[in-house]
């Protein structure tokens, strides 16, 4: 008799816990039904779909993006400025100014971390989507991220959550100024090195559809991708004013000729001056130089790919 009460107790238990994990399951299911592509949120980005990336921001640079790169300059969004330089380490500093809620650094970064990817590497990529009120987009977050390059600094700022409002990273007062003057405090806001800024997005985010992260990538992978082949010349937009003040550096970036179409356009520049002031303290976010390859190569011994 004792022996069934100890069976029949146990029975209970494993209803009961089915029952919990059923009503938490459903709970949750019922919170994401109507935003089904934030289940990823803050989620790490495998190494699969990492070296997926690099492969495609290496391999293909597709054609240079040279409308989006006049039309940013006739508009005023893209634009030369003359110092004091921002750097770092010695190395030209890459601002990003964003939030997670907004739709347009949701579209921005898929062509940012394709660019990026070609002078470094990043770790601690994470999964996110922009504001469910705001097109609930699939993209990537730099919140908790780091990035190594021998050749830039890379400094970005989410500086909201998804949820809009919502301080999450603190934009330094070095930065703010020209965040505010050059970028009219709207988001994204990129600086190159103080020597250009970009302010907007290149791309209408609406190009993202309701695609998800996993299906994003493959159009970038997809010959004839109409999406892949937009987020490629934002991301060439952006390599070529990379190149441009890292002085052309590397050369098997910077001498692609979808890059020195770019690059090669008369535009007014002027240098801007060098100042001791310029050389700021690197954030957390910015890591020991490191290229594409030996991140690749890492990889591939951990048996990643």
């Amino acid at each position: 008799m004792k022996r069934r009460q100890n069976v029949r107790r146990l029975e209970i238990i494993a209803i009961v816990c089915i029952v919990a994990v059923s009503v938490g399951v459903g709970f949750y299911f019922a919170l994401t039904a109507g935003d089904p592509r934030s289940a990823v949120d803050g989620k790490l980005v495998p190494p699969s779909i990492m070296t997926a990336l690099y492969q495609t921001a290496t391999s293909n640079y597709g054609l240079p993006g040279t409308t989006y790169w006049q039309t940013l300059s006739g508009n005023g969004h893209l634009a030369t400025l003359s110092g004091p330089e921002f750097k770092a380490a010695g190395k030209p500093v890459f601002i990003y100014v964003g939030a997670e809620y907004c739709p347009y650094c949701a579209v921005q970064r898929w062509s940012m971390t394709l660019a990026l990817m070609r002078f470094g590497n990043f770790t601690n990529l994470h999964y996110m989507t922009s504001a469910l009120t705001d097109g609930d987009f699939s993209t990537l977050t730099y919140y908790n991220s780091s990035y190594a390059s021998p050749y830039v600094a890379f400094q970005p700022f989410e500086t909201e959550t998804r949820t809009e409002g919502t301080p999450l990273m603190t934009l330094p007062s070095n930065y703010s100024a020209a965040f505010q003057t050059q970028g009219g405090s709207a988001f994204p806001f990129l600086n190159f090195a103080n020597e250009y800024y970009l302010s907007g997005a290149i791309l209408d985010p609406g190009v993202l559809g309701g695609l998800n992260q996993t299906q994003i990538i493959a159009q970038l992978q997809q010959p004839g991708s109409t999406l892949g082949s937009e987020i490629r010349q934002g991301a060439n937009v952006i390599t070529a004013l990379i190149c441009e003040t890292t002085g052309n550096n590397p050369s098997t970036v910077c001498d692609n000729p979808s890059i020195t179409a770019l690059t090669t356009l008369t535009l007014s520049y002027t240098l801007p001056s060098q100042s001791q002031n310029a050389q700021l303290t690197l954030a957390s976010s910015v890591t020991e130089s490191s290229t594409p390859e030996t991140f690749l190569a890492e990889l591939s011994q951990r048996g990643s790919t």
